[in-house]
């Protein structure tokens, strides 16, 4: 499975709410070596790096740069993404530390679970100005979402260069999502059993966006 790339067919829509311009729990992010109870790990150290798919081309761009995994965007409406390759998990626990550089705040940026191929997976993306969204990608290329919008969170940390840790739990159908270790949904659904996970960046009405993952852990569920 490869790094893939998707016009994002949806526009942000962004509802008349206050978002809190400063909001946002503190990043609870998984730092040091690599947890003893990990199935896997990447801290995206030179020479230690997982088998994430890379590459690059003028419409955008995944690459190790300065130990991070870098997700770079050129064009608008577009979803790209970098798959972990040659590993699948079934019920687990997967964390990240994300943190956007550039772009539209309205951008969004975030993890995808249990692929089944480049275009069947459930997807959890936050934005720069606050909002989230859980969505699952089917074979047809529709997008079943499990929010009616995207949703404002103040668990959220806002803005350029300011980390959030992202959590999915999955245990059969059960899939919990996190923000900095606050719960922020649920679902069940029963569509795809088990997968492999991806990192993400997606833009909407504008180009630019470039999003840093580290710190990469996925712990058997509890």
């Amino acid at each position: 499975m490869k790094s893939k790339r998707l016009i994002v067919g949806m526009i942000l829509w962004l509802a008349p709410f206050a978002l809190v311009a400063c909001g946002g729990a503190q990043s609870a992010g998984i730092t040091g070596s690599a947890p003893e109870d990990a199935l896997f790990w990447d801290s995206f150290t030179p020479g230690e790096t997982g088998d994430w798919f890379v590459e690059g081309d003028d419409a955008g761009s995944t690459a190790v740069i300065n130990q991070e995994l870098v997700i770079a965007i050129s064009q608008p409406n577009t979803l790209q993404f970098s798959t972990l390759q040659e590993q699948t998990f079934t019920d687990f626990a997967l964390e990240v530390e994300a943190r956007q550089i550039a772009g539209s705040p309205e951008s969004s940026f975030g993890v995808l679970t249990r692929m089944q191929d480049n275009n069947q997976f459930y997807r959890f993306d936050i934005t720069g100005n606050g909002l989230f969204m859980v969505e699952r990608r089917n074979a047809d290329g529709t997008w079943t979402q499990f929010l009616d919008d995207w949703t404002p969170s103040e668990a959220i940390n806002q803005g350029f260069n300011v980390p959030n840790s992202l959590k999915v739990t999955a245990q059969g159908s059960r899939m919990s999502f996190y923000v900095n270790d606050v719960l922020v949904h649920q679902i069940d659904d029963v569509i795809f059993p088990s997968g492999s996970i991806a990192l993400d960046g997606g833009t909407f009405g504008q180009s630019g966006l470039q999003v840093a993952f580290d710190n990469v852990v996925v712990r058997a569920a509890e």
